[in-house]
């Protein structure tokens, strides 16, 4: 082992050390590595448990297709447009919009659809065995709010070309895991090489990201935020509050410092793992006063971060707060994984900065001890109150 192997492993021992013995937080610090540990193991045990029921699917599903191989005689035309219903609940976002008949292998398709999905639609139905031809008499829409009786909805999003089914994560993963062991005593590049390949496979298994979306080379899906909140406020209160960037270090718990840095930028200080912190600059892209507002990272930042924040109007001077955050953090999953380790976990820490902001707003005060959120001063109050 080289002089710089052991200095970095020595630096990065006495590191974990200070880290996790601190007379004042080391205590917290490792009931929370606890806590994180503890959940790791039973995601582990759910994870396991969806292989297996995946496993005995496909085995199944081997066997209907084989089966299906066979000359049968044909069926029924309830039973062929039942079959026809199955396969089309996982190609389009809206099934229970269509209403499908059968008539001697003529399958009609009747009802409402999105344009992007139809084609997809018609490949599924045409693919289903005993269906002679296709008669289409849909009604077809860019956007679901387009569809009429539609209150809200989404695109049904899809599975990435890259994604392991859950048999593969674990079959991948048990792999990773015996060629890690496999070569923890060997020495020399090829031990090396074996080591990485084995913890490479356990980390691309454990999240199901491609290698470049795991050391945070390429943006890919990254981590996904998708928050809501009612709160007892007019809209444009709310609004007035939140496109202050100064204010929302108040109720965001990971923020430091954001403070302006030209024409729609801003630069943000935020709190990283082990007591370390980040910082990146961001470009609002979109403006609707009162209704929305969007922003995206510049080229270049740290964290390559992208959000979208909406506001709708509901009786009684309620304001309901849709956010969507999309981030990619240093190194990757992986830099993300570290952290939910150490105690930062940003899903569970926008549940806890969103209660925050309810309270603020509706109170001036962290609901359920009366104390003022700490820097909310006098001066906020009053430019909250007399927002207009």
């Amino acid at each position: 082992m080289s002089t710089f192997t052991k200095t970095v492993g020595a630096a990065t021992v006495g590191g974990l050390m200070a880290y996790f013995l601190d007379p004042d937080t080391g205590r917290r610090r490792r009931a929370l590595v606890k806590d994180r540990t503890t959940n790791l193991i039973k995601e582990a045990d759910r994870a396991i448990g969806k292989a297996s029921r995946d496993l005995s699917n496909r085995a199944r599903g081997a066997v209907a297709e084989a089966r299906s191989l066979l000359p049968l005689p044909t069926v029924s035309d309830e039973v062929l447009a039942e079959q026809v219903r199955s396969r089309i609940g996982r190609v389009i976002s809206f099934p229970h919009f269509l209403e499908i008949t059968a008539r001697d292998g003529v399958i009609t398709l009747r009802g409402a659809a999105l344009q992007s999905e139809v084609d997809k639609l018609r490949s599924t139905v045409a693919s289903v065995r005993h269906v002679t031809s296709i008669r289409n008499e849909l009604k077809t829409y860019k956007e679901p709010r387009d569809i009429p009786g539609l209150q809200q909805g989404q695109v049904r999003r899809r599975v990435p070309a890259a994604g392991w089914t859950p048999a593969a994560r674990l079959a991948m993963g048990v792999a990773g895991g015996v060629l890690a062991l496999a070569a923890a005593g060997r020495r020399g590049s090829l031990g090396r090489a074996a080591r990485f390949a084995g913890i490479g496979l356990l980390a691309r298994a454990f999240t199901n990201m491609h290698v470049r979306e795991l050391l945070g080379i390429s943006p890919g899906r990254g981590i996904h935020i998708q928050k809501s909140i009612t709160i007892h406020a007019p809209a444009q209160k709310v609004f007035h509050f939140l496109s202050n960037y100064q204010n929302l270090p108040q109720f965001m718990s990971h923020l430091r410092e954001i403070r302006r840095a030209g024409n729609n930028t801003s630069h943000w200080t935020a709190a990283g793992p082990a007591g370390s912190t980040v910082e990146w600059d961001a470009r609002i892209h979109r403006y609707e006063p009162n209704k929305l507002l969007a922003w995206k990272s510049l080229p270049g930042s740290t964290i390559r971060t992208a959000g979208i924040l909406r506001l709708e109007r509901l009786s009684g001077s309620a304001t309901r707060v849709d956010l969507k955050l999309n981030y990619v953090p240093p190194a990757g999953a992986l830099g993300h994984a570290v952290a939910s380790l150490f105690g930062t976990d940003p899903k569970k820490a926008f549940d806890d900065d969103l209660n925050r902001l309810k309270s603020l707003l509706e109170s001036g005060k962290i609901k359920g001890n009366g104390a003022a959120i700490p820097g909310f001063t006098s001066a906020n109050q009053q430019a909250w109150e007399q927002a207009t």
